[in-house]
């Protein structure tokens, strides 16, 4: 017990005198676990949330790459994504799935989006810029490979035209009367693709060879019987100087830029203001000279919700009647005339007889291609001078014919006369001015010119149009501007 008694107050003396040490040892121990706290804990959370951390920056990444203006778009969003009827008929860059066929319309690029098939838009018209038949169009699409089957992304511009959407927007059209379902237009070009960080090679791809099968919607294409017995809204597309030269008659001027704005489709709010003087409830027929740009127009209508139809000028002048006056006479009194003085420009004209139908025959209009199909044909190298009249109730146009304007689109009155305009065109054959001439007595014209242009000799050409008929008549004056 005594033993046991010192052992035990031993064993108390040694536990004091090393309690100091102990101290020591627990708060460096401490210490140790917090610095090793501190130093493991970002490799830890890196251990299991770095990967996530790398996902979310790679996300980031690709985000701000397909984002055209990080400084005014939201991330992630696409700033070009369209909705409803408009969804379904344009697909951004972003838009664009794997599963898409990129089909290049471009008649001559040296670009294209990576993947993406090239057929030239313009291969589907033959001779004068019509259709081929549907064979031979299905055989074009079948042979590039694509099958009536196939999701479509069309892209490509006619940069000899200035760019813009038309040839895309034509062959969607196409495809469309073909029977085509899953069809859309690229909303944007190639700088748009590339904007958004996707690829582009500097060739086309290739698909291999299949049969495309149509199924045709002839409602989507007027004929000359329907725009003259049933086509109660017509709009003349063609730039509206062409548009006072002369137009189908009842037709309202929608330019097919009135559409556009920075080289896309508007939005639906800015195209009911465009086509504010149309009924919706009655089907609508467009056209320009070939009908190529004119799809602009007849795209923008069926996005809105109306029934339009596509239609050319080129089939009204082919089928319309035969004009039934010939020139006479024409003049410009005093001639020569200085450079900013005035002429007086008269016409003549008088009614064909039976016997002389054929007299004339060099001066009837002669319709060439100018370019392209997107730039359509000009008569007799004056641009499109084009004429109309009166017919079941249509109106006539003409200078005497008056306009009105609506949110950018007018219409012309009814006017049953004979109507005429001069085309001066200067010595370099560019058009210098046009004037229209006023009926002063019988079937003579008159009209003033301006000579402000520079000296040299003007050829003066004579448009007239009447009851649905037109003539065009061309070189038949000279003036003389002197300095």
């Amino acid at each position: 017990m005594i033993l046991q008694h010192i052992n035990s107050d031993s064993t108390m003396a040694e536990c004091k005198g090393s309690r100091p040490i102990a101290k020591t040892i627990i708060v460096y121990w401490i210490i140790s676990i917090l610095l090793y706290s501190l130093v493991l804990s970002p490799l830890i959370f890196a251990g299991t949330n770095g990967q996530e951390q790398q996902n979310a920056q790679s996300q980031g990444q690709q985000i701000s790459l397909k984002n055209r203006d990080a400084n005014t778009t939201v991330q992630g969003i696409d700033p070009l994504a369209r909705t409803g009827r408009f969804a379904d008929a344009l697909v951004s860059p972003m838009g664009v799935s794997p599963d898409d066929v990129m089909l290049d319309i471009s008649p001559s690029a040296t670009r294209y989006i990576e993947g993406a098939i090239n057929l030239n838009y313009e291969d589907f018209l033959g001779e004068g810029y019509k259709f081929k038949s549907v064979s031979e169009i299905a055989d074009l699409l079948g042979d590039a490979g694509i099958s009536v089957n196939d999701s479509l992304v069309i892209s490509g511009q006619c940069l000899p035209c200035g760019g813009g959407p038309t040839p895309a927007v034509f062959t969607y059209w196409l495809l469309k009367y073909l029977g085509h379902e899953k069809v859309r237009v690229l909303d944007g070009n190639i700088e748009d693709w590339e904007a958004a960080g996707l690829n582009t090679s500097d060739k086309p791809a290739s698909r291999p060879k299949t049969n495309y099968n149509p199924v045709l919607r002839p409602e989507l294409l007027a004929t000359y019987e329907f725009v003259v017995n049933g086509a109660d809204q017509v709009v003349d597309a063609r730039p509206s100087k062409d548009f006072e030269m002369g137009s189908i008659p009842g037709a309202v001027n929608v330019p097919f830029d009135n559409v556009l704005e920075k080289g896309r489709i508007k939005q639906q709010a800015e195209l009911n203001k465009v086509f504010a003087i149309l009924d919706k409830d009655r089907p609508v027929v467009v056209y320009t000279n070939t009908g190529v740009e004119a799809s602009l127009v007849w795209f923008a209508l069926t996005l809105s919700g109306y029934d339009a139809r596509l239609y050319s000028w080129r089939d009204w002048l082919e089928n319309r009647p035969k004009f039934n006056f010939e020139l006479a006479d024409v003049e410009a009194k005093p001639n020569p005339i200085r450079s900013g003085g005035t002429t007086t420009l008269t016409a003549s004209f008088r009614h064909k007889q039976p016997s002389s139908a054929s007299n004339l025959s060099g001066n009837e209009i002669k319709l060439r291609v100018k370019g392209c199909a997107t730039c359509g044909f000009e008569g007799f190298s004056l641009g499109t001078v084009s004429g109309t009249g009166n017919n079941s109730g249509m109106v006539q146009l003409g200078s005497s014919g008056k306009t009105y304007q609506s949110s950018g689109v007018a219409e012309q009155a009814i006017d049953s006369t004979l109507r005429c305009t001069a085309i001066i065109n200067g010595p370099d054959g560019s058009e210098a001015a046009r004037t229209s001439l006023l009926r002063t007595s019988g079937d003579k014209y008159v009209g003033i010119w301006n000579a402000d242009v520079a000296p040299g000799v003007y050829k003066v050409s004579i448009a007239a149009s009447a009851s649905g008929t037109f003539q065009a008549f061309k070189g038949v004056l000279e003036i003389e501007v002197t300095s």
